[in-house]
C-alpha cells in the first residue's frame, strides 16, 4: 500500500515514498538525517512481526542512498523552487524556511500534502476542496509551458456551471468545434467534466480553427495508475461538439505525486505529456493562490506531526 498520512512509511516503501517522507520531517523538525530515517526504519521493524521484516528493513536502509538520489533530482527539477535543501555531502535534509513565501515552496509544500494524504476523506481544509485547486494550478503551468501567446482555462469540476454551458464556452474560447452537440441526443446528461480538466492553446491572430491544443486531467493522490487514459481528445469532441477538432490536441496529465522514476517512460506512453509535482513547480511562475496557502496550511495542521518526530 502506498504511503498515506497519518499512517507512516512501511518497510516496504520505495526510494520515491521516503524521500515525500524526509520531506515532510524536515518540513516538520527542521531538518532530517539519513541516520534519523534509519532509526525510524528500525522502530517500524520492531513493531512489525510479520516474517521476513529484517530482510525487508535491509533492503529498504540500502535503498537510502536511492532516496537521497531522487531528493537531488528534485532539487534540480524544480530548479530554484524546491523549499528544501541537502547538507553535509548529501546527507541531510533541511527545510528552507527563507523560501516558504515563494510561490514555488507554496505550490511543492501542497502537491506534497495532496499526494501523501487520503484526498478521498481529507480534501477539504480551511473550507476549501484541494483537488480542485489543482485545476487552477494545472491551468496556469499549460499555459507557461506553452509560452508566449498562450491562453487557458479550467474545465473541470472547479469551473461552477452546467456541462453544455462549460462546452459551448469552450468552443467560443478555442473557436472550435463549433458549440455543444450531445451525440446522443437528448439523453440525460451526467458528464461534469468528462475527465477534461484544464485547457491551454496557443491562438492565431486569424482566430481560425487549427491550432496547437493541450488538454490536461488532473489527479491528487496516488491511485492514478488506471486512469491514464480516460481523457481521449477525439472522443471527447465526438461526443460534445458539433465539429470534430481540426488538429488533435495533445494531452496532458498532471499529478501531485513526484513518481516512481522507474516508470517514468511508460507512464507517459499512456497518458500523455507528463506534469509530475516537480515539473509543475518547474512552470509555475507568475502563479497566484492564497487559497493554496490556506489549504496547505490547515491540511499540514490536521494530522498528528508528533508521529513524524523521530529523533526520539
Amino acid at each position: 500500500m502506498p504511503f498515506k498520512l497519518p499512517k507512516l512509511p512501511s518497510l516496504q516503501a520505495k526510494a520515491h515514498e521516503l524521500a515525500d517522507f524526509a520531506e515532510l520531517i524536515a518540513w516538520e523538525c527542521g531538518k532530517v538525517s539519513e541516520r534519523e530515517i534509519i532509526a525510524y526504519l528500525g522502530r517500524v521493524g520492531d513493531n512489525e512481526k510479520n516474517e521476513g521484516v529484517n530482510d525487508t528493513e535491509e533492503e529498504t536502509t540500502d535503498l537510502l542512498p536511492e532516496v537521497m538520489n531522487e531528493i537531488d533530482r528534485r532539487a534540480a527539477a524544480c530548479r530554484d523552487g524546491y523549499p528544501f535543501k541537502l547538507t553535509l555531502e548529501g546527507t541531510v535534509l533541511k527545510y528552507d524556511k527563507q523560501s516558504e513565501d515563494k510561490i514555488e515552496s507554496q505550490v511543492y509544500r501542497y502537491l506534497l500534502l495532496s499526494t501523501r494524504l487520503n484526498m478521498s476523506k481529507s480534501k477539504k481544509h480551511a473550507g476549501l476542496d484541494g483537488t480542485l485547486l489543482l485545476e487552477e494550478l494545472a491551468a496556469h503551468v499549460l499555459q507557461n509551458y506553452l509560452g508566449g501567446r498562450a491562453k487557458s482555462l479550467v474545465f473541470g469540476t472547479a469551473k461552477k456551471g452546467k456541462f453544455k454551458d462549460k462546452v459551448n464556452h469552450l468552443c467560443k474560447s478555442l473557436n472550435e468545434g463549433v458549440g455543444f452537440k450531445n451525440l446522443d441526443g437528448n439523453s440525460k446528461i451526467t458528464a461534469v467534466d468528462d475527465k477534461l480538466d484544464a485547457v491551454a492553446w496557443t491562438p492565431f491572430a486569424d482566430a481560425l480553427p487549427g491550432q496547437l491544443i493541450v488538454l490536461g486531467q488532473c489527479k491528487t493522490g496516488t491511485n492514478w495508475s488506471e486512469l491514464k487514459t480516460q481523457l481521449q481528445p477525439e472522443n471527447f469532441a465526438k461526443k460534445w461538439f458539433k465539429e470534430p477538432f481540426l488538429i488533435t490536441p495533445i494531452r496532458a496529465f498532471c499529478l501531485s505525486e513526484a513518481i516512481d522514476r522507474t516508470k517514468w517512460k511508460s507512464v507517459q506512453t499512456e497518458a500523455g505529456i507528463l506534469f509530475d509535482r516537480c515539473r509543475l513547480v518547474d512552470f509555475c511562475d507568475g502563479f497566484v493562490s492564497q487559497d493554496i496557502v490556506d489549504w496547505t496550511d490547515a491540511a499540514f495542521g490536521s494530522f498528528e506531526v508528533g508521529d513524524l518526530n523521530i529523533s526520539g
